[in-house]
Formats: structure tokens, sequence, C-alpha cells
């Protein structure tokens, strides 16, 4: 065991991972294979290395504090016993059964269950009453707090079912969530805009957490790293959901990226191998807390007394910050938005704006648009000459550091228009409900990024 001179190996845990198995449900037990989780050209997956730097990096930066440092949240047991450090996920077969999960909090923005099968989550029913399933360590049924998810690996069907604030009411025989989201592992698919998942960015979280076997193993890692800060601004992509106002702070999605000249030769070799895929792949604003808290799973193997000072000797000020927005593939942040029969370029070009129409009989379409000023468009949808949604979008940006979305309708059918900022791929979509007159927008914070 001397060749993992910053971790730790307890007897009994080894020889828990060794004889479990895999033929039931297995707390960090065998993820699905090939590794990393989701296709390689995935967000997570994304080699960010050559990437462009944000023009705002600096300040972004400097709202953080250049010297704040880093912290592994994550490591082992913690007292009282049953608490825990960093998060448990846990591996199920495909057999396993699913359990329905009433939403108490993000109802409306949570997933039943997995695409295409019936509802439900494969919760095991050991994880009513036994410790070390949910993150905190606390069984379901404890009358405890905290962010308490948890994270669940179907690793037959390749599915990850995530929940947040996961508690076992006993009092009404439920499993109870704040919120839940399903992702199939093959796929590169996002949350709906504007929707969260088990953590406020609307990302999957198990993809970005430091796992021990992948630190421990021979090979690089190949992802980036889900952390903290104690302050954001809306949303840009790969997030789906905004949880704070901060001016001046970072988004939700957003991207740091350890300068390339950071020298790491200092460091245990398990310790470079983490900092070198924060080089290569980075670490992805996923949720308010502490700031740079980089958070990885539970392992009792997990030597703290040399992670937190490794992670210490690391600062906000040797990082940067990957232009908002960018993309592995396809058109990247800052292209130019270019108008056509179904697409507004609005602001000087700046925002595209398109608009989706649906009838109350099923019939589905996308509507024509017509410029009129700058910043000023209107959408048919039937007929030439019946306008059915004019949109504006102004740059509020020296009133109050936003730009401003405003629309107006003649119509009642199910619109939703979708506005995005092409320099950062920030997107806001506005909903008007089937068979209701047209709600006016007039949204004077919805994108933070100015200039």
């Amino acid at each position: 065991m001397n060749r993992l001179n910053c971790l730790r190996l307890p007897l009994l845990w080894a020889a828990l991972l060794a004889t479990a198995g895999a033929a039931g449900a297995q707390p960090n037990g065998p993820l699905p294979q090939p590794l990393p989780l989701f296709p390689a050209d995935n967000w997570w997956n994304a080699d960010v290395s050559a990437a462009p730097v944000d023009p705002g990096s600096a300040g972004y930066i400097q709202h953080i504090g250049p010297g704040t440092p880093l912290h592994p949240d994550f490591g082992g047991d913690a007292d009282p016993y049953p608490a825990t450090y960093g998060m448990t996920y846990v591996s199920v077969p495909g057999t396993q059964p699913l359990v329905p999960v009433t939403f108490v909090e993000y109802g409306d923005e949570s997933d039943a269950g997995a695409p295409g099968r019936p509802p439900g989550y494969p919760i095991p029913e050991e994880a009513k009453t036994q410790p070390h399933y949910i993150e905190g360590g606390y069984p379901g049924d404890a009358a405890v707090s905290g962010d308490r998810h948890l994270l669940l690996v179907d690793r037959d069907h390749r599915l990850l079912f995530e929940l947040y604030h996961a508690h076992y009411n006993n009092a009404r025989s439920r499993w109870e969530a704040g919120s839940g989201a399903v992702f199939p592992l093959t796929s590169n698919l996002r949350r709906r805009e504007g929707w969260t998942s088990a953590d406020a960015a609307g990302l999957a979280i198990l993809p970005g957490l430091v796992r021990y076997a992948e630190v421990a193993g021979p090979d690089p890692i190949r992802h980036a790293f889900r952390f903290t800060i104690g302050a954001t601004n809306s949303h840009v992509f790969p997030a789906s959901h905004d949880a704070g106002e901060a001016l001046g702070a970072l988004p939700m999605g957003a991207r740091l990226r350890l300068k390339a000249g950071k020298d790491l030769s200092g460091y245990p070799p398990e310790v470079r191998k983490i900092f070198q895929a924060m080089k290569t792949y980075g670490l992805i604003v996923a949720d308010n807390g502490s700031d740079m808290y980089i958070q990885g799973t539970y392992d009792p193997r997990w030597n703290n007394d040399v992670l937190n000072p490794a992670f210490a000797s690391l600062h906000a000020a040797d990082f940067e910050v990957v232009q908002l927005g960018w993309q592995p593939s396809g058109p990247p942040p800052g292209s130019p938005c270019t108008p056509d029969d179904l697409t507004l370029c609005l602001n000087d070009g700046r925002f595209a704006v398109t608009a989706a129409w649906t009838t109350p009989d099923g019939h589905t379409g996308a509507g024509h648009a017509v410029a009129l000023t700058a910043d000023t468009g209107f959408f048919w949808f039937f007929t030439p000459t019946n306008v059915e949604v004019v949109v504006k979008v102004l740059a509020g940006c020296a009133t109050n550091g936003h730009y401003w979305v405003f629309a107006g309708g003649l119509t009642n059918t199910r619109v939703r228009l979708s506005v995005r900022d092409t320099q950062t791929d920030a997107v806001r979509q506005y909903d008007n409900p089937q068979r209701t007159a047209f709600q006016p927008v007039q949204d004077t914070r919805a994108f933070a990024t100015c200039p």
C-alpha cells in the first residue's frame, strides 16, 4: 500500500469492496464502463486546455478573492457517527425495483423517472435505515439537515438518478425529495432550460466528483470537477438553472482552468493527477457554497492530512475563467447571430430570438421572423399579415447591469420564446400557456452578461 503515499486503505473497507460483489446495490460500487461517465464529447469530459480565456476573467477571480484557497470537500468518516465527508453514490443492477418519490420543493422541475421507463427511482431498501447511502452519512429516515443528495447509478441500463433533500418519511411510508433528475449516460442531453436538477445549476453531480478509484488507478483523470463559490449570477452553458443575482459573480456553468504554467512537480503523484485534470478539464460552477470547495466522494481511504494542505496551496489566482458558455463542439460563443426566416437577431445582432407555437389540437410550428429595428422584431405564425408576437431586447447595462427582454402578443395559443446571448450562450425562455391571452414579458434582469 505504500505506493499511495497520500491515501489510506483501511483493511475493513478494502475487504468490503472486494467481497460485496456486483449482484446487488453497493455504495461506491462499480460504474458502467467505459469511463468517464457520459460520451467523450460531453461538457464534463471536454479538454479545455486550449479554450479561450474569458475577457472578464480577472474580474471574476477578483470577485471570488485571488487569495482564496482550494479545499477538498470530501474525505472519510466524521464525528459523530455516522457522519461523513463527501458524497456517496450507490451502484444498482438493472433489476433494482423502482420506488416512487414525492417531490416536495421543485416538483414541476423534477423527473418522475427515466425516459421510456416506469416512474420511480431505484432506491435500495437499506437506504431507509442504514448509514452511508445518502450524502452526510445518515440513513434516509434520520431527522437531520443538509443537502442529503442520493446518487443512484443503474449500471446495466446506464442511467444516473439523482435526488436532492432525499428523506424517507416514516409517517407517510414514502420517499420524499426536494428535486430529482435522471440522466441517460449515453447522451449529452441537458436539462430543460430553466430547470434545476439535484444540483442548483441543473447539472449531473456524479460525473464531476473526485473519486478515489480514479485517483489511485493507473490512468489519468479524464473529466472536470464540480465546485462551489459563495455567490453566483445567472447561468451559461452547460448549466440550465440560476441560483443567484450577485453582480460581478460567475454564472452557474462557468468553468475555471488551472493555469498551464503552474508547477505541479512538487506534489505527490496522486495529488498531481487531480491538479492536472484541473488544467486539462477544469472546474465547473455547480452550486452556491463555500468558495473554491471541490467536491468528491466519501471514502475512508482518503488521507486528508495530505489532501487538505495540498489543495490549500492553490488559490483562485492560480486559475483563469474559460470563455463563458464555451462548448466542446458546435459554434463557439461569440459567433454572430445569423438572421433568417425563423430567427431575429436583436440588439445589434448579439441576441438570437426564436418562437415556437402549439395549437390546442396539438399542431406545432416555428414563428416566422420579421425585423423592425436593431432591437425590435415580430413573429407571424399562420399568415404574414397576422402579427402574433413582438419582441424587443434592450441594453440596460448602465441602469442595472443587465440586458432586458420585453414581449407582447396578440394570440392565445401556447408560445415559447427563446432568447439566446450569442456571446455566452446563456438562454432565457418565456412560455405563454395554451388558451391564455398572451402574458406580457417585462424581464429587466434577463441577462447579467454586460457589456
